[in-house]
């Protein structure tokens, strides 16, 4: 078993931390160096080329970005991207429907075909306050996404049935595991049960 001291541990992290920041600003330099490639083109009256120059910008910030939710919400309906009804609080009764949409940002775009296409698993827990998990299902849904191009603005929806639970306050953990790379987002909701 190989042993490090905590001199050299802290020495390792720092080092790692330092080889993390180099990478993220070089990931940061070419989305910017593109960004402003574009605003340059777009003033001179190319405006096509310009487009083009951003979609790289995007592409590039789209790579650099860990997994992340730009929206997420209990809702009671959904009709489409940003086009949803929020529900109003997050308290339930048991057997009421746990509705969640979200709108991912960051996941990864595969070659599929003609295409690509971006997968992501779902991992739903339900915890108490004090930490106690109640329920878990690992790989509860799949989400995928597929087209000619990457799709920046896509949503989702998950819902359960919320299964029998004393009134009280809880946590709803979701977690999303990208199907094409090693990045994964975490986010916890409060909700409530009532008597």
């Amino acid at each position: 078993m190989m042993r490090r001291s905590a001199g050299g541990c802290a020495a390792s992290i720092l080092l790692a931390a330092a080889l993390s920041a180099g990478a993220a600003t070089a990931d940061a330099g070419e989305i910017a160096d593109k960004a402003a490639l574009a605003e340059t083109l777009v003033e001179r009256g190319y405006s096509e080329a310009a487009l083009a120059a951003l979609d790289k910008s995007v592409a590039a910030f789209w790579a650099a970005s860990p997994l992340q939710l730009r929206t997420i919400a209990f809702v009671d309906g959904v009709e489409g991207y940003g086009r949803y009804t929020p529900r109003d609080g997050a308290a339930f009764r048991n057997g009421d429907t746990l509705r969640l949409y979200f709108e991912p940002v960051g996941q990864t775009f595969a070659p599929d075909g003609d295409g690509v296409r971006a997968a992501l698993a779902v991992d739903v827990e339900i915890r108490t306050p004090g930490g106690l998990i109640l329920g878990t299902a690992k790989d509860f849904a799949t989400l995928e996404w597929a087209g000619r191009t990457p799709m920046h603005e896509v949503q989702a929806t998950v819902e359960t049935r919320l299964p029998f639970l004393k009134a009280g306050d809880y946590l709803l953990l979701l977690t999303l595991r990208d199907r094409n790379s090693d990045k994964s987002a975490e986010v916890t909701l409060p909700f409530s049960v009532a008597g």
